[in-house]
């Protein structure tokens, strides 16, 4: 396994996705290098590129929120704080 790349935000471009489609292999060793590539389309970003390992820490913590959110609603359903609810209406109760 690789040591993680510390990211460089303030580096970060902007690509048309029209020029991305040309320049696939050197965005990529570029994302790989660390640097975020971010794909516009008239003007507005709508994707980013960004290195494997960033993503993958971005997944992390976002399952370990919702494991967080599904434990608290546990906690409270067996402290009888809460009736049992759905989790639609749990997320939009806490929110």
């Amino acid at each position: 396994m690789t040591e993680p790349v510390e990211p460089d935000l303030s580096g970060a471009r902007e690509v048309s996705v029209t020029e991305a489609r040309g320049n696939l292999a050197e965005l990529i060793d570029a994302v790989r290098d660390g640097e975020f590539v971010y794909l516009v389309r008239h003007g507005e970003r709508v994707a980013a590129l960004m290195p494997a390992d960033v993503a993958e820490n971005y997944e992390r913590m976002e399952d370990d929120y919702w494991a967080r959110r599904a434990d608290d609603a546990r906690a409270a359903i067996a402290a009888g704080d809460e009736d049992t609810i759905s989790w639609q209406q749990y997320l939009a109760d806490s929110a």
